[in-house]
């Protein structure tokens, strides 16, 4: 493996990563590892980039490099991320203060960026999720999230597409960017962090003075996915959690369409499916956290029990479950 830079035609610097030349962006040494970005992913708005260390194992390894600038917030996000200990989240490798900005190195995640997922099936380059795969999906983000708030005590806060990555074989959605996240016993004093997309933020944390309390927050953000897997559609008329902003809730209450109402395959589906799709994701989508899941528990039963219908002998149909008998009725002896 060569570690010699060469530059392009047009002028671009490259490294060689298993035997192939590839641009790069700027070259960053951390303690004693020197690390190459290569391109830029996620938010515009954020310093967050895939890196190549080329002496990190055999062939070198991928890395996130993210550059946060100094203050209360970057020392937010550090305790957030030291706590990070599960080998499904990104764990920190290594940071270090660079004037008055933090470098820090996690752990890189395999996949699909779920914004690119989720625009490929809108552009029709890819089929849109089956209501089985999306409950599978959902059931385990929901897991990893109420992990992340019982294990760590830390509430992510901003999970929106571009903060989730979905992974191959098998498929699974993974939280990447803390950015926004706080531990649990500093929500009463939490930075605002970096932002959240304000349609898949819960309305609480875009309502000035109200408390947060992130099992409710990110319970939101997680139903919202739930929604645009099951319908390719933002819930609330594509408001999403900007629904429940003042001037918004008092139209856009009234305005929520279950998944059953808005998509064929939802439809189609046994009552008994329909009905637990339909009564999960409108509970996790109330603009009012006192009506959404109080624990955890609860929300992660009724996940379940869709989830394990599904692995069932499939139900018919209602129509065909009345033709089924009269059939059987038909043909039975006399």
């Amino acid at each position: 493996m060569s570690t010699s830079n060469k530059d392009t035609n047009d002028g671009r610097k490259t490294i060689n990563i298993r035997g192939r030349p590839r641009p790069y962006l700027d070259h960053r040494r951390v303690g004693r590892r020197d690390y190459y970005l290569l391109e830029p992913v996620g938010s515009p708005f954020r310093q967050r980039y895939l890196a190549f260390d080329p002496r990190s194992g055999p062939g070198g390894d991928f890395f996130l490099f993210q550059v946060w600038p100094g203050g209360p917030a970057t020392q937010q996000q550090l305790r957030v991320l030291k706590r990070l200990k599960d080998d499904s989240l990104p764990r920190v490798v290594e940071w270090q203060r660079r004037g008055s900005d933090v470098d820090i190195v996690l752990t890189w995640i395999e996949g699909t960026p779920l914004a690119e997922y989720l625009e490929n099936i809108r552009e029709g380059r890819r089929p849109p999720v089956s209501p089985r795969d999306a409950v599978r999906l959902i059931h385990g983000l929901a897991n990893a999230v109420c992990k992340l708030h019982q294990r760590q005590q830390i509430a992510h806060g901003d999970i929106q597409p571009p903060n989730v990555i979905i992974t191959d074989h098998p498929s699974r959605l993974v939280l990447i960017d803390f950015g926004s996240a706080w531990t649990i016993e500093s929500t009463a004093w939490r930075e605002e962090g970096d932002g959240v997309h304000r349609c898949y933020a819960a309305p609480e944390l875009q309502n000035k003075g109200a408390t947060p309390v992130g099992f409710f927050a990110d319970q939101f953000s997680v139903s919202v996915l739930f929604y645009e897997f099951l319908t390719q559609q933002l819930p609330y008329g594509g408001l999403g959690g900007k629904a429940g902003l003042p001037v918004h809730v008092s139209r856009a209450k009234d305005a929520l369409a279950a998944p059953s109402q808005v998509s064929p395959p939802c439809r189609a589906l046994p009552s008994s499916l329909r009905e637990g799709i339909d009564r999960a994701v409108l509970r996790g989508l109330a603009l009012d956290p006192a009506d959404r899941y109080v624990d955890r528990h609860q929300w992660l039963n009724d996940l379940f029990a869709v989830h394990a219908r599904f692995r069932l002998a499939p139900e018919l149909p209602h129509v065909e479950n009345v033709l089924t008998r009269v059939v059987h009725w038909l043909v039975k002896p006399r």
